[in-house]
């Protein structure tokens, strides 16, 4: 009997599905060790590098050795990195790019480590190899996500697409992993700007997100550059060290918190530039410099201290300047350097935001609320366990469900591995409902064909499997009626629950649901 269960087409594909999902999850089978590539800025010496073809490494390759020395995870990279990157010399990196599933091929390429360029996270952020393709939400490993809407009459799709466009350039500066811009429309025909940043805290999210960006210098009375007119703006900003057109220095206790990093300006605010300080004299008390300073605006506020102009930049001048600053830190320090630079990077934003929403979890308090989930989810199986024994005293049909059951999250997860679905609580607590909604489903079909045959339609296998899955679909569907709507909601925490259990219920419809009740027809006999 136990044979012919596995030649019905319905069991063999829960059995392919479960497959599938465990190749989709990825539990590292491929035992692939290294440092990971998440971010490589296009202006850094390896990402100028990689963008131009040079060199095959991006963003998803493995680094498994520096020089032909194996480094198993970050720590190890960083360390060996520092040691290897020895001016005038050849550096080489040992990575491997994923070219089809569980399929990997090796490269090697060779860098030359030029005077003045730095080797580290800044130039290159890696992560280690992930155990998983699961993608978890913020309100599991920590950050802040903020909903904003255009703070003016007009909300049109064309305005929406360029803060989107706007908002994507500053955080980019960031280069965090995993950090996403998008328009939402709601049912209600409204459309607003969801902002994901994960491990970035509430306060630095929103010095940011609300920074409308209206950035300006002045010399004296003359404004030699302004973000809001296109030829007297900034054209690049120096986000990395080898940078091509000018210094790139990050705050550290050694040089005071102080940090520079140059920018090219545009044509009209170069010659504005050029203009401004033909005009200027040398000083009397700072020799080497003009007697007047380049003063920073952001929206009207003075940023840093005025910079000294030296009296030799006008030398080979082509568009490009320094710009310097410092914090009481190191911390304020470079949260003050990243937000100069967002904002020169963006430009200004076509109109302020307003703030619809905005939340924020900690990473500690996200490792938290995961695993009170797995201890919630494991107490619904051993609950479920006993009530079902209880039921049928019976271990095999017992056994039988809470198998099916475990199989049909099993794919869920598969699923959600698969298309880069984010996991977040609310859809961890929509795991766990389906969990009674399959047992509840499967209860229906064991107790249709255990039915006694006092009636005659019932003494016919196909018709009781008929009469249950009848109820099972009119279920499903008037579930997912009440859920559907849920789906638009502007509530994430709807939105996750909805999508999870429609999923799961749709899939035990479909999959685990038919196999399950061949499975008890043959043991029924």
């Amino acid at each position: 009997m136990a044979k012919s269960i596995f030649y019905d087409w319905r069991i063999i594909l829960m059995i392919v599905l479960a497959v599938i999902s465990f190749l989709a999850i990825q539990p590292n089978i491929t035992n692939v060790n290294g440092a990971q590539v998440v971010y490589m800025p296009v202006n850094s010496y390896i990402g100028n590098l990689s963008s131009r073809g040079i060199i095959g490494l991006q963003t998803g390759s493995v680094i498994t050795a520096v020089d032909g020395i194996p480094v198993h995870n970050i720590q190890q990279f960083y360390s060996q990195l520092n040691k290897s990157a020895v001016v005038n010399t050849t550096l080489r990196l040992t990575y491997k790019n994923e070219v089809f599933p569980y399929i990997y091929v090796s490269n090697t390429s060779s860098i030359f480590v030029e005077p003045g360029t730095a080797f580290n996270s800044s130039t290159i952020q890696t992560e280690n190899v992930p155990s998983t393709h699961l993608n978890y939400g913020l309100d599991i490993i920590g950050g802040t996500q903020i909903e904003v809407v255009p703070n003016s009459s007009s909300n049109s799709s064309a305005l929406l697409t360029t803060l989107e466009t706007t908002l994507s350039k500053r955080l980019d500066v960031y280069g965090i992993s995993g950090t996403t811009v998008s328009t939402v429309q709601a049912l209600s025909g409204k459309a607003f700007i969801m902002i994901s940043m994960p491990n970035v805290g509430e306060s630095q999210a929103l010095s940011l997100i609300q920074n409308q960006g209206k950035f300006y210098a002045t010399i004296g009375n003359f404004t030699v550059f302004n973000s809001s007119n296109a030829s007297e703006s900034i054209l690049d900003v120096c986000l990395s060290s080898g940078c091509p057109f000018g210094v790139y220095q990050t705050p550290s206790a050694s040089n005071g918190f102080q940090f520079q990093f140059g920018i090219q300006l545009a044509s009209g605010s170069a010659k504005n530039f050029e203009t401004a300080v033909k005009s200027l004299l040398p000083s009397t008390t700072n020799p080497g410099f003009f007697n007047k300073r380049i003063h920073l605006y952001l929206n009207g506020v003075q940023q840093g201290q005025p910079l000294l102009i030296s009296t030799n930049i006008l030398t080979n001048f082509n568009g490009a300047i320094t710009i310097q600053g410092s914090g009481a830190d190191q911390q304020q320090a470079l949260l003050d350097m990243k937000t100069l630079q967002a904002v020169m990077q963006s430009g200004s934003l076509p109109v302020p935001l307003k703030i619809i929403s905005i939340s924020s979890v900690s990473p500690t308090a996200g490792s938290q609320f995961i695993n009170q989930i797995y201890i919630l989810l494991l107490i619904a199986f051993v609950l479920v366990s006993i009530v079902i024994f209880l039921r049928y005293r019976d271990y095999k049909i017992s056994s039988l469900i809470l198998l099916t059951s475990v199989t049909e999250i099993f794919i869920v997860i598969g699923v959600a591995a698969a298309i880069h679905w984010t996991l977040d609580i609310p859809s961890m607590a929509g795991i766990i409902a389906s969990i009674g909604i399959s047992v509840d489903d499967q209860i229906i079909i064991t107790d249709e064909m255990r039915r006694g045959s006092s009636q005659a339609e019932y003494a016919v296998t196909k018709k009781r499997i008929s009469r249950a899955f009848f109820i099972i679909f009119v279920s499903f569907f008037s579930f997912a009626a009440i859920m559907f709507p849920l789906l638009f909601s502007t509530a994430s925490l709807f939105a996750g629950f909805a999508l999870t259990t429609i999923l799961a219920s749709l899939i035990g419809l479909l999959v685990t649901r038919p196999a399950y009740a061949r499975i008890i027809a043959k043991l029924e006999g």
